[in-house]
């Protein structure tokens, strides 16, 4: 993202600037990477810190090959094909109570529902059943091409971001199915980038007078469509947006401790005050404040601590991570690193708090595990004779 941000400043002159956060003086956007510099810098010593102080048993964790426990084919139960028919079957059902025909066309982005507990789940079980396809993918292709495609036409008939998810976990599972070739890796690759691009049309499908999967699809060819101009500004948005947003952040925002303080408490919002705190961070009524620029607001010593104790956590997740691929269970592996990913993507366009959860609900999973593991060794166990 900050690569990007250095063509998009000097040589894009049709700035998309939202909420005019683009226009910023040459000295404001280096002071910002000059930031970001040391924040890298900071966290890749806390980082290799964690690493050097660990146990020469540790040592081995973080030095082992693991290419070969990201590539494991499962032996797919048959019944799993009918779960996913069952999945799917549940999936469109959800959509067809709560959307009906609104799923094809209707004015507003979204409509208003009596029963939205119903798209909660649909959501849900489409992201479970994703995966289930894309573990049968190789057992029976026709059947997970089909209901992945069903399933894909219902969620984007909604235009909600949730398609973009669906088909992430699809390919990933797939990928991870198939095996360490150059091949799965290169395909893999070319299938990230055009879930991306989709993406970036989904989010520019909001600023349409009608939705549903007729206006949709009807805008690809649209002589006088947008969409591609659209697309455009969503990669913006998606990948060089945070660093100006943090830049306003910078030049709006007042160093106050007791706003970080909120920020950064565990403790449920209502109880530490976040809702009032939440209205003074925000550069327009719709746009909040950046976790980096509230961070780099509060001085160098801090930006340095933040980001040094953040590399330490990411490397003690690494460690986490790699156990439990050594382990053979991949899936808990796979849920740290996608939660990690997530404060990633949050602490670029979102408040500290919004963004730091995440880590705290890495943690807090991190303990439910280990609880559980410990209740079941007090188990009595049954000695079978």
């Amino acid at each position: 993202m900050v690569i990007l941000s250095v063509p998009y400043y000097f040589f894009y002159e049709e700035k998309f600037s939202i909420a005019e956060v683009d226009e910023i003086t040459s000295m404001q956007f280096w002071d910002v990477l000059n930031m970001y510099l040391i924040a890298n810098i900071a966290f890749i010593i806390g980082f290799l810190i964690y690493h050097k102080v660990s146990t020469s048993r540790i040592k081995e964790v973080y030095n082992r090959d693991l290419n070969y426990s990201l590539f494991t084919k499962y032996k797919i139960p048959s019944y799993f094909s009918k779960i996913a028919y069952i999945l799917s079957f549940i999936v469109i059902v959800c959509y067809l109570a709560t959307y009906g025909d609104m799923l094809l066309q209707r004015q507003e982005y979204i409509p208003i529902f009596d029963k939205k507990f119903l798209i909660t789940i649909a959501k849900v079980l489409s992201l479970v059943c994703s995966i289930i396809l894309g573990l049968i993918y190789s057992k029976n292709k026709p059947l997970s091409v089909v209901l992945i495609i069903t399933i894909l036409v219902f969620t984007f008939g909604t235009g909600s971001r949730i398609s973009f998810l669906i088909l992430m976990l699809y390919f990933l599972t797939i990928f991870q199915m198939t095996g360490n070739t150059r091949a799965n890796k290169l395909r893999f690759l070319l299938q990230i980038i055009l879930s991306f691009v989709f993406l970036s049309y989904l989010i520019s499908l909001r600023q349409l007078k009608e939705h549903g999967v007729i206006p949709y699809i009807a805008t690809l060819f649209t002589e006088d469509s947008q969409i591609l101009e659209s697309i455009a500004f969503n990669i913006y948005y998606s990948f060089v947006f945070g660093l100006f947003a943090t830049a306003r952040t910078l030049s709006e925002s007042d160093p106050n401790w007791y706003y970080i303080y909120v920020s950064v408490n565990p403790l449920p919002g209502s109880i530490v005050g976040w809702p009032d705190v939440a209205k003074e961070l925000m550069i327009t009524r719709f746009m909040p404040y950046t976790l980096h620029g509230q961070v780099f607001k509060m001085g160098y010593t801090f930006l340095i601590v933040f980001f040094f104790i953040l590399g330490v956590v990411f490397s003690f997740f690494e460690k986490v991570i790699r156990k439990y691929l050594i382990r053979g269970k991949k899936r808990t592996a796979v849920l740290f690193a996608l939660i990690l990913a997530l404060f990633v993507f949050y602490s670029f366009e979102y408040h500290l708090r919004s963004a730091l959860r995440y880590i705290y609900y890495a943690y807090f999973i991190l303990l439910v595990i280990w609880f559980l593991n410990m209740m079941w060794k007090l188990l009595p166990k049954k000695v079978v004779e």
